[in-house]
């Protein structure tokens, strides 16, 4: 298999360096600011409970007469003194780290010095953010404090975390970043045509199928790519926000409830029937299925997508308030995506990638939509791609086999061998702002990649594919949860597609610059 790079494209940088002994001799203007002095107390807090909720806990078992890991004879005073000495000795520390802890706003970068022993200086330059989070745990909502987190190029442990401060400190802090963030920001993308025959130059060779079947071609073209520009609308409007009812609907209508249905009354049946290896095979399962059926809702809840100066802020959480800010001009792909279970009240997610982001443990930070109407989905995706054409998303949202205004390019009948109920979606568009990749029968998707955000292509044929003179291409861009590729495709519409997109990604991404 033969991957396609993009060339002229710089390797991604890292937005941050960590020194173990920061120069004492760099001198700014900008004067050093220190945290709130409760935020070792914040940061240590789940210790803290954890240690008392274990003290609790095994003494509770004593006087009941259960197995306790407390020593037989230690009476309670003395219990309550060790514990007492284990909160002294963290509030101690974490005290010494509070009074070497500070941060700077300077001219370029942002600087964070933390670490009593092992001293950081952390330096993120404001041209390398991506985005800028602000975080409400539940004790430090109690505290009113806020924390704010900084996400750079180059991967997480390039995050800087200001933690914590006043809440009207940190949204004024996240603001000032935005604004620092987007003075640099590329230029507006001009509307992408069909390649010119200037831009053949750039086209990458298209070779043959090899012996593994797999063939590509190069993006050329130089730079990083860049998109939109910032939302010309008002700051601060609210664009959509997430009725709790219907995030509450959309939750029971998933096919993780449908498993816990079933799940639970035979978990329980087999409890009380003494089956025990029934018992161990559900147990786990439920408690994972149902853990992340919860997790997600009280992630999503009072779920508010709001315009912001630069870009887009997020507000989401029930016992972690959480406000994520992105500027549109990083979002890579864009991809509305719609559960079986949500045919009948026709709602729908939308989930982008953002470039230096890359996936997260946390799916939250790449949804800008939970769940929404048909017309609340279209006006998002205008918002982060106002030069996407609406037809063509939407006939890739609810479009099938028959023709359509955006003319899109589907799977032969002949692949009906390899996906007999989804072979009418496999297919996609080229519009002139970006191709969209469509898919999916139960579980129905539209992908919307920009010309200028298409780093390589990549054709693969499986055995079957080769015998049925098929191909898939993927479309490869910044890594994220989405990943576009347009499957079972005839092997000479995949070869176009390669040797067209190849070119259009040239020129968008020269025209950019």
């Amino acid at each position: 298999m033969t991957r396609a790079s993009g060339a002229g494209a710089p390797p991604a940088e890292n937005g941050d360096t960590t020194q173990t002994h920061p120069d004492p001799g760099a001198t700014s203007d900008h004067p050093w600011e220190r945290f709130h002095p409760l935020s070792p107390l914040l940061r240590g807090g789940v210790t803290l409970l954890a240690v008392g909720a274990w003290v609790v806990g095994n003494q509770v078992d004593r006087l009941f007469g259960q197995r306790s890991e407390l020593p037989a004879d230690a009476p309670l005073l003395w219990v309550a003194l060790a514990a007492a000495l284990v909160v002294l000795v963290v509030v101690l520390l974490g005290w010494l780290s509070w009074r070497v802890s500070r941060f700077r706003v300077g001219e370029s970068t942002l600087e964070v010095r933390t670490g009593l022993l092992f001293r950081q200086h952390r330096q993120v330059r404001y041209d390398r953010i991506q985005a800028v989070d602000i975080r409400r745990p539940l004790l430090a909502r109690l505290a009113g404090l806020s924390e704010v987190r900084v996400q750079a190029a180059g991967g997480s442990g390039s995050d800087a975390r200001l933690a914590f401060l006043h809440q009207a400190q940190a949204h004024a802090v996240r603001a000032q970043l935005m604004a620092l963030a987007g003075r640099s920001d590329e230029a507006t993308d001009a509307a992408t045509d069909a390649p010119t025959d200037a831009a053949t130059d750039d086209v990458g060779h298209l070779g043959d199928l090899d012996a593994s079947g797999s063939v590509s071609g190069a993006v050329t073209g130089t730079g990083q790519p860049s998109a939109a520009g910032p939302v010309a609308a008002p700051a601060g409007e609210t664009v959509v926000r997430v009725p709790t009812a219907r995030l509450v609907q959309a939750t029971l209508y998933r096919g993780q409830t449908v498993f816990l249905v079933g799940a639970v009354p035979a978990l329980l049946a087999a409890m009380a029937l003494g089956r025990g290896g029934m018992v161990a095979f559900l147990g786990p399962a439920v408690l994972a299925v149902g853990g992340s059926t919860v997790g997600s809702l009280v992630r999503e809840w009072h779920f508010e997508l709001v315009r912001d100066r630069n870009g887009i802020q997020v507000r989401r959480g029930l016992t972690e308030l959480k406000a994520s800010s992105v500027p549109v001009h990083r979002i890579q792909v864009v991809s509305v995506r719609q559960p079986m279970f949500w045919r009948l009240p026709d709602w729908w997610r939308v989930e982008v990638n953002v470039a230096g982001v890359g996936p997260s443990t946390d799916d939250s930070d790449s949804v800008v939509l939970p769940v929404g109407t048909r017309a609340e989905a279209l006006r998002i995706i205008s918002l982060l791609r106002p030069g996407a054409d609406p037809r063509a998303v939407l006939e890739g949202m609810v479009g099938g086999a028959e023709p359509g205004p955006a003319a899109y390019v589907v799977a032969p009948e002949r692949a009906v061998w390899l996906s007999p109920l989804v072979r009418a979606r496999h297919g996609y568009a080229v519009t002139p702002d970006a191709v969209l990749v469509r898919g999916g029968r139960a579980r129905r998707f539209t992908h919307l990649v920009p010309h200028a955000r298409i780093q390589s292509l990549r054709v693969r044929q499986g055995p079957l594919q080769r015998r049925l003179r098929l191909a898939s291409v993927e479309l490869l861009s910044t890594p994220g949860r989405v990943t576009p590729q347009v499957s079972h495709l005839d092997r000479a519409a995949a070869e176009a597609l390669l040797n067209g997109q190849v070119a259009r990604s040239s020129v968008a991404r020269r025209r950019a610059r």
